[in-house]
């Protein structure tokens, strides 16, 4: 887990202080001192229990930037090395540094940390830095104490620090406390977590939106206030489960629920339907979550895309397999340069739903998801790669798996599998496959880039996306990387792993109630890269359609380019009229016996 991070800025008043009788400061002699400030460091449990100190602090001695002699400091007792503190400035940056701050253990709990602090502090005022910074754990709490009273406060700069934070203040009985960016910018005032105003959260879709009403009950950032459904019995269980702490609004009619005050509205409706639904709520001064799928035609991407920019509301996508252990990770990595340049990427979600077909369609020949094509349902296996590399698709080709027995048994009209072949803007590709209807079920990601390659365990090995293999490079060309397995937790890991999907759904609320918050580091993923996300499978299919011919990718961001697509209604919903309906199969659509829809409506 990422340590806390706190700066201290130059304007902070330094409280002059004396030293008691006794004690003095002395620097740091490398010929001489070495086991006195092991010794010291080893009393702030710093290092481990090894007595003659060889070799350690290697690391911190030859770095660049470190003059041992001129910042490692030390207080003395009588003569004798009792405390330590490095104090040095990383010159680029011009951002002080305070280090390993420890005190021998005869000499803790006397209150000389302080001492520490004020030389540092002063030394490093001297010197001009921009801010000081260091870094420490919640496991010091006197220490974290000892920093916050010298003027030091929190920065917000990994996921989870504010609610860390939070919960730090809440144990001292701290109030608020003002937080700041990386950069050293202000981010905002923060609260112990009693007092932490929370985002007002509506959820349309009473089934998959237990997700995010788990998330409300859960976390102390956000309130569930309303949900909507057409179905009563599923608002009663919402009452029953979410209505006991306070007051939750029902609704079955969508009109008086979007008048609700709201900060957020989550839409898990069907997925054919999300587009309209979230323009209705962002003209009503709401913001929104939306589940997969963005959009089903290009004039539904047209108006969601300049919708969001009119209104100026926040649209989150609920790409939840972005968020799952591995990618998340392959995010992480490749954005600190640990890859190298990016080169080629795979993504499957292959999902049987046989077995859960009746539940997913009820047997009705025009569901959504009897309608859709192959290519439809395309974020989870591209939507992660996306997201790990923040480039755009410009060019698809796709392909589809023959219509098939298991399809028809099913009543979905489609192809099985859909694949993609797709160029990113910097000509890297990548390769996507997913589907609901092959034999059995697989979810896996790999990347390669120049310095090496990134991949999740198979879902056959019993392992899946939870975890996270890889074999890079330090230089490229190096070729001096092993295979290994790389840890992918995080701040939020044991948050989150109660939720569903592996621990992603709580990621997506997270950063939605961050973003809402008003952190700019939070990870959502906005309507631009959700358009990136989904485009690639919709021009797939019409690449399919004419035999597997490359397609440009619209780039919605552009808006000269929107007028092209403006009015194009194409999509396989044969639900409503005003489109342009197309067939579920490329090969146009199968028939299929009314017997096997009455079978699944006899399970449902």
């Amino acid at each position: 887990m990422a340590q806390l991070k706190m700066y201290w800025f130059p304007d902070t008043p330094i409280e002059e202080v004396a030293l008691p009788e006794g004690y003095s400061f002395s620097h740091f002699d490398p010929a001489k001192d070495i086991h006195a400030w092991c010794d010291c460091l080893r009393g702030g449990a710093l290092i481990d229990g090894r007595s003659d100190g060889v070799g350690f602090g290697q690391e911190i001695i030859d770095f660049p930037d470190i003059n041992p002699a001129q910042d490692i400091q030390f207080l003395d007792y009588k003569g004798e090395h009792i405390g330590t503190a490095t104090a040095f400035v990383h010159k680029a940056a011009n951002i002080g540094d305070m280090h390993q701050v420890a005190l021998r253990k005869d000499f803790r709990g006397k209150g000389l940390a302080k001492y520490l602090s004020y030389i540092v502090l002063k030394t490093l005022k001297e010197r001009g830095v921009r801010f000081v910074s260091l870094t420490t754990g919640e496991g010091r709490p006197a220490a974290v104490r000892s920093y916050l009273a010298a003027g030091f406060r929190p920065v917000q700069y990994d996921v989870g620090m504010e609610d860390r934070w939070a919960a730090f203040m809440e144990q001292y009985e701290i109030d608020s406390l003002p937080m700041y960016y990386e950069d050293g910018t202000f981010y905002k005032t923060i609260y112990r977590r009693s007092r932490q105003p929370k985002v007002k959260i509506g959820v349309f879709g009473a089934g998959r939106g237990r997700t995010m009403m788990n998330f409300c009950k859960a976390a102390g950032t956000a309130e569930l206030v309303a949900v909507c459904d057409a179905v009563q019995a599923k608002l009663d269980d919402v009452k029953r489960d979410f209505g006991q702490e306070h007051e939750v609004a029902l609704y079955t009619d969508f009109d008086e629920f979007l008048r609700h005050d709201m900060d957020c509205v989550v839409l898990a409706n069907f997925a054919n339907e999300h587009a309209p639904y979230a323009i209705r709520c962002m003209e009503a001064g709401k913001n929104v979550l939306s589940e997969v799928l963005p959009v089903q035609t290009m004039k539904e991407a047209v108006e969601l895309v300049e919708c969001v920019e009119r209104t100026g509301k926040i649209y989150a996508y609920a790409e939840n397999y972005a968020y799952m252990p591995a990618p998340r990770k392959m995010r992480q990595l490749y954005k600190e340069g640990k890859l190298g340049d990016f080169e080629y990427g795979e993504g499957e979600y292959m999902h049987n739903c046989e077995p859960i077909w009746d539940r997913c369609t009820g047997g009705d020949p025009t569901h959504w998801r009897n309608t859709m094509s192959a290519f439809y349902y395309c974020t989870h296996s591209l939507g992660p790669l996306i997201h790990i590399t923040g480039m755009r698709p410009v060019k698809v080709s796709g392909f589809e798996v023959p219509f098939d027995k298991r399809m028809c048994r099913m009543g979905a009209k489609a192809g099985p599998i859909g694949a993609e072949l797709v160029t990113l803007e910097n000509g890297a590709v990548l390769k996507s496959i997913h589907g609901v209807g092959p034999s059995k079920c697989s979810i896996w990601y790999s990347v390669y880039g120049s310095l090496g390659e990134l991949e999740s365990a198979r879902e056959i090995t019993g392992k899946g996306v939870g975890t996270l293999y890889g074999n890079l490079d330090k230089t490229e060309g190096g070729n001096e990387g092993k295979n290994e397995e790389i840890s992918t937790k995080d701040g939020l890991t044991e948050l989150a792993e109660a939720s569903g999907h592996g621990g992603s759904d709580y990621y997506v609320m997270y950063n939605m109630v961050e973003a809402l918050r008003g952190s700019k580091i939070a990870e959502i993923v906005d309507v631009y890269e959700a358009m990136d996300m989904f485009l690639p499978g919709m021009f797939a299919y019409y690449s399919a359609l004419e035999g597997g011919k490359p397609m440009e990718i619209p780039n919605l961001r552009n808006k000269e380019e929107r007028d092209k697509w403006r009015n194009d209604r194409r999509c396989t919903d044969p639900k409503n009229p005003e489109n342009e309906i197309l067939p579920s199969y490329s090969k146009g659509n199968p028939e299929i016996p009314a017997e096997n829809y009455e079978r699944w409506k006899m399970k449902s």
